[in-house]
């Protein structure tokens, strides 16, 4: 590199500004530049006038370009000075940066004497043909470093983060190895890999440890993720914990370590965990035994007690003994017998059949059910039904078949607590979810209320006590609609004939996490959608199992939209933004912003939005432009819901407030409080 191949001026830009820190006007103004050895005072050491043209305030120009700099050796601290149209010097003077004293760099290349083979550009020293040798004077690669008594190189990174690698080997002509490693040369081909390893004999192909994450990770989205090959012994060894593949395990033989016998078979237990064990003796062919569980899938029966059983399982008993008994010892189980048939009822099919001979007696008992030792509900053999403290009627009972009413509850009692016209109570401790009250209507057509309450206060009350502890979710009201042709509502609610109607409403109070409404899945609003405050809340991407990470809506006055994006400008300095083909039939009254990316021009928006695009100019070729604009709703649905600011409240809210706790009142005063009724 040459004196004469480093550019001998340097570019100035700033701002011109009158006394009220205002761009001067656009025209022509006489800079006069001079350069110091001090900040303050002193005398000039080179200087330099220029006439120079300002566009909304902003100049530049090249320094050196009209009077040479030679002379100045740029190996020390400078400052330049600033004088318009002959007035006095610019207080501070610009210190100069290191940008300037590249200049005197330029001669670094005489250091480097008789070798034209390396160039210097600036800080980076780069050679373009040729292989380099560290420790051998004939390198073989572009980069030979050869250390026959320590390590060859070190390379260590202070940076964190998913990308600071330390060493990155990559190949981009193709699928190859991107980088080898091994103990021995690589003399045939190999296959295409990231990490490609070759060891000779009582070497490791690869060794890797950590502490409490797996030492290995490997995956691929197509071929194998990890490929290990040897010539004798063990292909790989995992220890210390357990080896998993995710996406399942296909080998064509395999050793589980323990005792094996010969004839033993592998079973799982309840862990997952394989051991050999023994075939069970006795085997029949009809029966099959899988782990713990013994079946048999031919058509026909099993007797206990009977040579020619009738049923699938036939238990004949002739002793005084009973002929069948079944225990659970696990309180939460229920059913503890579960009778199911799978197909419809014809009439006269019976799903649980019991029957004594003709001629008992009436007080013998089909059914008899017992807490602890005492009896608490009989059917007996006449077909009256028994039960010391199961069934409670204090009032008039009408069931009437030929009627709508099947069956009708009446009470003329008054209290607030104790009346219940119809009560249904479980009293068992843990009895799964039993249902207090029940009522279906399930007519063939689809039509039918299963459950209608009518009141003056509330028509369906549902509570979830207080003194319920365990971590399932628990619901005040659940709604369920499923299958169907046509739309269904899960829960659906209508309000309609007050000051103020709400269709739904929820609210909420304690909890770390407590939301009035909260929607697991889609949500969709045709009205209009109010909040005090508005934001997304999603997994923290850096730390999704314990953090959340949460941003706030962008709010305005008005049903604004914003649209952006980045554009590189043309040979002409210009570039179309190309917008959709609705967003003119969406949007009205639009703005503007635009700027610059790595670098500075004067970009304007030449041509407004029409036909769904408009001119961004005013740069240099390639110029990489960011745009914003935003648009304001003029759809059918937006100009038939307009947006009021500012509105007076109507006389049953005045004087109340959405969120009272912020202006220091009691939650009474809330626009949506009302007192609770005991019930």
């Amino acid at each position: 590199m040459s004196q004469a191949d480093v550019p001998q001026f340097m570019s100035y830009q700033g701002v011109l500004r009158d006394a009220s820190g205002n761009p001067v006007p656009d025209g022509s103004y006489s800079v006069e530049f001079n350069l110091y050895d001090v900040e303050t005072g002193g005398a000039s050491l080179w200087t330099e006038t220029h006439s120079i043209t300002a566009t909304s305030g902003i100049v530049e120009a090249h320094l050196g370009s009209l009077v040479s700099f030679e002379g100045i050796p740029f190996d020390m601290p400078y400052w330049l000075g600033i004088s318009v149209g002959g007035e006095a010097e610019l207080a501070p003077r610009t210190a100069l940066a290191t940008v300037p004293y590249a200049s005197y760099a330029d001669t670094a290349a005489e250091c480097i004497e008789g070798d034209a083979d390396w160039t210097i550009d600036g800080s980076n020293v780069y050679h373009e043909v040729g292989n380099v040798g560290i420790g051998t004077s004939t390198p073989v690669v572009r980069l030979d470093i050869l250390e026959a008594g320590s390590r060859c190189a070190q390379l260590e990174n202070s940076v964190s983060g998913p990308f600071a690698h330390t060493l990155r080997a990559r190949n981009n002509s193709g699928p190859v190895i991107g980088l080898y490693a091994g103990s021995v040369p690589l003399t045939s081909a190999a296959s295409p890999s990231a990490l490609y390893a070759v060891t000779d004999v009582g070497y490791y192909g690869g060794y890797f440890r950590t502490e409490d994450m797996p030492a290995v990770y490997a995956w691929a989205s197509d071929g194998y993720a990890l490929q290990a090959r040897t010539s004798a012994g063990d292909c790989a060894l995992f220890s210390g914990g357990r080896a998993i593949f995710d996406g399942g395990l296909r080998t064509a033989t395999f050793e589980l370590y323990g005792t094996a016998t010969p004839g033993h078979v592998l079973t799982a237990d309840a862990s997952g965990y394989g051991t050999w064990q023994p075939v069970p003796t006795g085997a029949d062919g009809d029966w099959t035994i899988a782990g713990s569980d013994m079946y048999s899938g031919v058509s026909g029966g099993v007797g206990i007690g009977s040579t020619n059983p009738l049923g699938k399982l036939d238990i004949w008993n002739e002793t005084e003994g009973t002929a069948l008994r079944v225990t659970h010892a696990v309180g939460t189980i229920t059913p503890i017998i579960d009778v199911e048939r799978t197909t419809t009822h014809a009439s006269g099919i019976d799903v649980v059949q019991l029957t004594i001979p003709a001629g008992s007696s009436d007080t013998s008992q089909f059914i008899e059910c017992e807490r602890g030792f005492a009896t608490m509900f009989a059917v007996n053999g006449d077909g009256s039904i028994v039960s010391d403290s199961g069934a409670e009627f204090s009032g008039a009972v009408s069931v009437n078949t030929s009627t709508d009413v099947a069956g009708l509850f009446t009470s003329n009692a008054v209290s607030y607590d104790d009346t219940k016209i119809l009560c249904g109570i479980s009293t068992a401790g843990s009895a799964g979810n039993v249902i207090g009250v029940y009522g279906e209507s399930y007519p063939d057509d689809g039509s039918g209320v299963g459950c209608k309450g009518v009141g003056g206060y509330r028509g369906v009350y549902g509570q979830v006590l207080a003194e319920v502890t365990d971590s399932y979710p628990h619901h005040g009201v659940h709604g369920s609609a499923e299958g169907g042709a046509g739309t269904n509502h899960g829960i659906s609610g209508y309000a309609a004939g007050g000051p103020t109607n709400y269709g739904v409403y929820g609210s909420t109070g304690g909890g770390a996490s407590s939301y009035a409404g909260y929607f697991s899945g889609n949500a969709h609003v045709t009205g209009t959608l109010t909040a005090a405050t508005k934001s997304f809340m999603i997994d923290h991407p850096l730390d999704p199992g314990n953090k959340y990470l949460q941003h706030s809506s962008v709010e305005s006055d008005e049903m604004m939209n914003i649209y952006n994006g980045n554009v590189v400008l043309d040979a002409r300095g210009e570039a179309w933004v190309e917008m959709p083909d609705w967003f003119e039939a969406l949007n009205q009254d639009f703005r503007y912003q635009l700027t610059c990316i790595g670098g500075f021009a004067p970009v304007y928006v030449a041509r407004e939005i029409s036909g769904g695009r408009f001119m961004v100019a005013g740069g240099e070729p390639g110029l990489k432009v960011s745009w914003l604009v935003t648009g304001i709703r003029h759809d059918p649905v937006a100009l038939a819901n307009p947006m009021s600011v500012e509105r007076d409240k109507p006389a049953h809210e005045s004087g109340k407030y959405l969120n009272p706790e912020a202006y220091g009142q009691p939650e009474t005063m809330a626009v949506d409080y009302s007192e609770e009724r005991e019930l």
